[in-house]
């Protein structure tokens, strides 16, 4: 009896956590990338069919949207997701394919109690967008949810703007090519095997610029457990069908380039210049990589110290040595 008390009282203390400030304010935004497995799509369609919207009329995208909708809930169920209730901006893009249909089901699921929903606001103080979370009953009635999300990305070729928003942009030949390149690979990624211990790996690599399609143009993974997530020590286990992988690594690639653009042929570690204690290396590195791409000195500075309060792991190393930030070294 003391033990049920226990743990009502700690259900009861999570509900009221789970309602509070804090958590509502670490949501996470809505993904339209995520997807549900065929199992649970079966589920969906059903689960649609309940909520009695208007049957028949654009049935298809109806489906498509509550897929998604739900895929969101369930990654994210030990956080809110933060989404926003206007229609207006449900835009069909080439980075998007839900529609606005996923403001009415985000009502209908509030009312049915699949969902629980703290409704966004725009004032003159500020503004914050609408936070949205699964009941006990929505996952009851997904008895498999912890293996129903999977994660695909509806476009290869990103280009973001200066505030890290994604941004619109004509085809030209050159993101084809990329983006042909990119479907390729993935193809041939996800017919492998790719594991780390007994875990699956998410392969599917996008490109990334930003402003321009001359700027950064970087390939990133994304999704739970994929293989760019993974620390130096956790890669050294990743299997492909079986087999244990290889990681080549280019030295100093960055100011390499740089060196040799000038036509010099550098032959030492361009990290380690200001100072050879190994022990310091990867803080110099952060620090010569941070001033080769920020906008002046300063803003480089706080990005490299950043790097050192974020990084517990490199801030012990450098404990048994005289730097603790980033100006002398920069100097």
């Amino acid at each position: 009896m003391k033990i049920k008390g226990v743990l009502e009282d700690a259900k009861k203390r999570s509900a009221e956590y789970r309602e509070s400030g804090a958590w509502l304010h670490n949501s996470v935004p809505y993904d339209p990338n995520n997807y549900l497995n065929e199992d649970n799509k079966a589920l969906a369609h059903k689960l649609l069919s309940s909520l009695k919207m208007r049957e028949g009329y654009k049935a298809e995208q109806k489906q498509k949207d509550i897929e998604i909708l739900l895929a969101n809930l369930f990654d994210q169920k030990r956080k809110p997701i933060s989404i926003s209730l206007n229609e207006k901006d449900w835009k069909y893009t080439r980075y998007n394919k839900s529609s606005y249909f996923i403001v009415a089901l985000i009502h209908l699921l509030n009312e049915m109690d699949y969902i629980k929903m703290k409704k966004g606001y725009n004032i003159e103080e500020g503004s914050r967008m609408t936070r949205i979370w699964t009941t006990e009953k929505l996952l009851s009635y997904f008895p498999k949810y912890n293996t129903s999300v999977l994660w695909k990305p509806i476009e290869l070729v990103i280009l973001r703007d200066a505030k890290g928003k994604l941004k619109e942009y004509k085809d030209t030949a050159e993101t084809w090519r990329i983006r042909s390149i990119l479907i390729r690979v993935n193809d041939v990624n996800n017919k492998a095997d790719i594991r780390y211990q007994q875990y699956k790996l998410h392969t599917f690599l996008r490109a990334i610029f930003n402003e321009r399609f001359s700027w950064y143009g970087r390939l990133h993974t994304r999704g739970f457990m994929h293989y760019q997530g993974f620390n130096e020590e956790e890669r050294s286990e990743i299997t492909i069908n079986g087999d244990l992988g290889v990681e080549l690594d280019y030295c100093g690639l960055h100011p390499n380039l740089l060196y040799a653009a000038k036509g010099i042929q550098y032959n030492g570690d361009p990290y380690s210049i200001p100072d050879e204690r190994p022990e310091i290396r990867p803080f110099l590195k952060a620090i010569l990589l941070c001033l080769l791409n920020s906008k002046d000195e300063l803003t480089a500075e706080k990005a490299a110290n950043y790097w050192l309060i974020h990084d517990p792991r490199g801030r012990e190393i450098l404990e048994t040595t005289d730097i603790t930030r980033a100006r002398p070294l920069i100097e």
